[in-house]
């Protein structure tokens, strides 16, 4: 893997909240305690295609990747479980973006074990505006909040109704691969 693309794989992963439509927060949702750790060492990251990957290091109880450039820390993502489908886990991952101190969160899943691929994890882009008018109203009564501007953003008030909402939007999608492979939302 060469510098150029961990550093648009991880621009990717860790600046999807500049992107309309994300499911957004200021501060962790995930509690201590329930993260994951889906592999317990060195992660791959891979964001749309099999050369669009990027490394982690486990630290704590998530990943953090260093800049290629500098060596500075440039984000770190934390994993919890989110749904069995078709056999197979599908996370939830808290990005944290350390220069804007922002998350975001994506879904992810471990690619099928193999030679190849052992150690690495699909990501997608989930995002709000997927939310139909019924998942959007549940979304804000259970205390979310939808900020309208050139996109939705979801700022969940905690885990359990930030995972209603995705799996309510999503389920069927995480049991494709199609929609895997094209990195999830559009």
């Amino acid at each position: 893997m060469h510098a150029q693309t961990t550093i648009r794989g991880a621009t990717a992963l860790l600046c999807t909240a500049l992107l309309s439509g994300c499911f957004v927060s200021v501060e962790p949702i995930i509690p201590a305690g329930a993260t994951v750790l889906p592999i317990d060492h060195k992660i791959t990251l891979c964001v749309d295609a099999p050369d669009d990957c990027f490394d982690m290091q486990v630290e704590g109880d998530g990943y953090r990747t260093l800049s290629d450039v500098s060596g500075e820390e440039s984000g770190a993502a934390r994993f919890s479980p989110l749904a069995q489908i078709q056999g197979q886990q599908i996370y939830l991952i808290e990005a944290h973006d350390l220069e804007d101190d922002a998350y975001t969160f994506l879904a992810a899943r471990r690619r099928t074990p193999d030679e190849e691929s052992a150690g690495t994890v699909q990501l997608a882009l989930i995002v709000c505006s997927d939310l139909n008018d019924a998942q959007r109203a549940a979304f804000v009564e259970a205390g979310g909040e939808i900020r309208d501007g050139w996109g939705d953003e979801c700022i969940p008030p905690d885990l359990e109704t930030l995972k209603a909402a995705i799996l309510a939007a999503y389920s069927d999608d995480f049991a494709d691969d199609t929609w895997w492979a094209a990195g999830g939302a559009d």
